[in-house]
């Protein structure tokens, strides 16, 4: 699935939540808690789900570093699909350095799934699909090895191709 597509349905359901929805304040970041919107921005720094360009993204970063919450959309409705999974910015971070050693073979995966290019202006990026990713925090947390847990399902059946 194209990277814009990815983002357009996830705005189409933001907008289509009824308006009791605990996830829908109207704002990308859903339902993850203002106190912890920093520490996703950070994590979303060093691994940016979408590249906003040289000039926007220095704003961005000073922001951030100054201790500010940034609203750069894609990059919260990313901390927002993952915290309704469970994850908190630290756990997708790790996730986020693992990937970044299995990348190539990710974004080799036919059919689209795990990760979506958003490569802009030759600076890499990509963004997860959160709903690819449930299985991984769960075998994480039952003491399988990051990058263990990233090759493979826990049984010992390979996730990524070889």
């Amino acid at each position: 699935m194209p990277a814009d597509e990815y983002f357009e349905d996830a705005v189409a359901r933001l907008i289509a939540m009824p308006p009791g929805d605990p996830v829908n304040d109207r704002s990308p970041w859903g339902d993850v808690p203002e106190a912890e919107r920093l520490a996703w921005c950070r994590a979303l720094l060093d691994f940016p789900t979408s590249f906003p360009g040289p000039a926007i993204m220095g704003f961005v970063a000073q922001r951030i570093r100054a201790g500010g919450v940034v609203g750069v959309h894609r990059w919260a409705w990313q901390a927002a699909a993952f915290h309704r999974l469970g994850f908190a910015a630290s756990d997708w971070y790790l996730l986020r350095l693992c990937i970044e050693q299995r990348r190539d073979a990710l974004l080799a995966r036919t059919g689209g799934r795990f990760v979506v290019d958003t490569q802009r202006v030759g600076y890499p990026s990509i963004a997860l699909i959160a709903e690819d990713w449930t299985d991984w925090l769960p075998l994480l947390r039952s003491g399988i090895t990051p990058l263990r847990a990233l090759d493979g399902d826990g049984d010992g059946n390979p996730v990524l191709p070889a």
